[in-house]
Formats: structure tokens, C-alpha cells, sequence
């Protein structure tokens, strides 16, 4: 993707405003009843599949490739990395287990297309626009983790997920900056999600 100009990065900032932080805070302020979370972001998710539908983005540039699977071993050492972490990080850090997830239902339906769906929105579509919009990478990979730190305010624990999130995002980021691979990072982040969820980490509110 080329660089774009002014007037296109202020329509990438309005992008980001309207459809990554405003459903947001609506939700954390209760502006939306938090039982239509589902609807809305899979709403936002088919209106950025239209803006980039319209822009004719390619899968590549997506991070989707073919060859995919080449770069299986940088992920999955970056996979491990953050599942030692978070094993670590459960015993330092007051935590109650998710005990009994494979008895609820909701959890089994949802959390595997949602960790896909946020890959896809925060690094194959967000990273994509920042990465189009600015030449500093150290600033796509803050505001991308910050924008993806936000989404997780729904957490009654937020004290503790933020500033989790936040680095996770920083490393997600990162991970695909430099391997640009949607379908590699969409399983390394439902595997976080998944070890977070019965760790305990993740409570909504």
C-alpha cells in the first residue's frame, strides 16, 4: 500500500474515531446495553469490509497469504512466549479460574470467531490504515495497541486488563508488522484469549 495524503489520513483518524473508539466508550458509559455487543461489533466489522471493499484492498494486503503456513514458527514460538506469560502472571496476580468453561455455551460459540474478528479489524484492517497513513512505525504500533487497549474496558477488572491489554496489543502489533500474517496471528490470539478466559483474567462487566 502506498502512502496516502493529508486529506485521506484525516478520513483514517474519522475511520478510527467513529467506528474503533465511539462504540466503545457508548458501550462503557452504558450509551448501548452492553447484550448488543455482539450485534454492533459484527456490524462495524461488515462496515470496514465495505470501506476497504470500496478501496479495492487485496488480501495480501490484509495480511492474507497463500503461503501462509511458512511462517509458522515465529508465531508459535511467539505463541508459547505468551502462554508462559500468562501461566507466570496467575501466579503472582489474584486471579479466579474459569472453572467448568466447556459447560458454557456462549463462551464456545463466541470467543473463538471474536478473538478471529478482532485480528481482523485491529491488525488486518486498523494496522493496515495506520500503516497506509504514517511512515513511523514506533507511532502505528502504539496507537494500534491503545485503540485495541480501549476494546477491552468492557472488563470489570480493567485496572488489571488495560495495562495488560496494552502490551499484549504492543506485541500483537509488532508480531505482525513484522510477519504480516492475519490467519497466524488469528490463532495465536484466540490461544491468548482462550489461556486469559479460564485463567481467569478476562471478566466482563
Amino acid at each position: 500500500m502506498e502512502i496516502i495524503n493529508k486529506e485521506q489520513k484525516e478520513l483514517v483518524w474519522l475511520q478510527i474515531l467513529y467506528l474503533f473508539i465511539l462504540p466503545i466508550l457508548l458501550f462503557y458509559f452504558g450509551v448501548i446495553p452492553s447484550r448488543f455487543r455482539v450485534i454492533v461489533f459484527f456490524s462495524i466489522a461488515l462496515v470496514l469490509l465495505g470501506i476497504i471493499h470500496h478501496d479495492k484492498w487485496t488480501f495480501e494486503d490484509m495480511g492474507i497469504k497463500k503461503d501462509w503456513i511458512k511462517e509458522w514458527l515465529p508465531y508459535a514460538v511467539f505463541t508459547l512466549s505468551g502462554i508462559l506469560f500468562l501461566t507466570w502472571l496467575a501466579q503472582i496476580v489474584p486471579h479466579s479460574p474459569f472453572l467448568n468453561w466447556w459447560e458454557n455455551k456462549r463462551f464456545l460459540l463466541l470467543f473463538i470467531p471474536l478473538s478471529v474478528l478482532q485480528e481482523v479489524l485491529f491488525r488486518g484492517i486498523l494496522m493496515s490504515m495506520l500503516m497506509r497513513a504514517f511512515n513511523e512505525k514506533a507511532l502505528v504500533l502504539i496507537i494500534n495497541a491503545a485503540v485495541f487497549c480501549m476494546l477491552h474496558l468492557i472488563y470489570s477488572n480493567a485496572t488489571f486488563v488495560l495495562p495488560l491489554t496494552f502490551i499484549g496489543g504492543i506485541a500483537f502489533a509488532w508480531m505482525y508488522m513484522e510477519h504480516k500474517n492475519l490467519i497466524l496471528i488469528s490463532i495465536a490470539h484466540t490461544v491468548f484469549n482462550f489461556t486469559g478466559m479460564i485463567l481467569g483474567f478476562f471478566i466482563l462487566r
